[in-house]
């Protein structure tokens, strides 16, 4: 483990796996459960990658005596629940399987999920695609502060002792590229998420990539 000098933090939902229909249906469900009408399903995926609480808020209506905290608590018990039976409707985006695992074979870098779902979903996420001892660190929002905040790369950096120019943040929204800003960290933007490639660049992303194979490509390049 020593040898490794590099950490690798990938987000989840929109860059490991595609989650959007799980994540509009659970919005849904947790509306319904506190008594509030539908939300807009295109409302609810471009807020996706934000804070739950803070995404919720976006797109709720007005005039109901319900809090943010309420919603997304209903959220992560349903959840959690399709999780506990097996029901996570979040297929991994092609390649993104073989890239992760190219990576742990390798033995080179330390590899970590920064994340602002839930503890209990990233762990029903990671188990149910077999990916769960793919990493050496997971990084959610029951113990840290969301994303754009640097804390979860701060954190990983203190745990593995590695530097922030040897540090990438791999994500699909401007939150991840955020984090990566925020952390002084390398980030790396890809296209098959919930924000364009427009969107990245313009939040200062260090580079941007359209396939899983030229995600590696740059890691590749860039790692030591």
């Amino acid at each position: 483990m020593k040898n490794k000098t590099s950490l690798i933090l990938f987000d989840y939902d929109g860059t490991i796996v595609d989650s959007a229909k799980m994540i509009v249906n659970g919005a849904i469900q947790a509306f319904r459960a506190c008594g509030l009408p539908d939300p807009d399903p295109q409302k609810v995926k471009e807020n996706i990658g934000k804070p739950l609480a803070v995404a919720l808020k976006a797109y709720m209506a007005d005039g109901y005596d319900v809090t943010p905290e309420q919603i997304s608590n209903a959220y992560k018990s349903w959840y959690a629940e399709q999780g506990r039976l097996g029901l996570q409707d979040e297929p991994i985006f092609q390649g993104m399987d073989k890239l992760l695992k190219e990576l742990k074979i390798s033995n080179k870098y330390y590899l970590g999920v920064a994340t602002n779902k839930s503890r209990i979903a990233l762990e029903n996420g990671l188990k149910k695609h077999n990916l769960t001892n793919l990493f050496d660190i997971t990084l959610t929002t029951d113990e840290n502060i969301p994303k754009p905040n640097p804390d979860m790369a701060l954190k990983a950096m203190e745990a593995f002792e590695i530097t922030n120019n040897c540090t990438f943040i791999v994500g699909d929204t401007v939150n991840d590229i955020g984090l990566g800003i925020n952390a002084n960290i390398i980030s790396i933007g890809v296209s098959w998420g919930y924000n364009d490639l427009e969107d990245l660049k313009s939040a200062g992303a260090n580079y941007l990539v359209s396939t899983s194979e030229e995600l590696l490509k740059v890691l590749e390049s860039k790692l030591i």
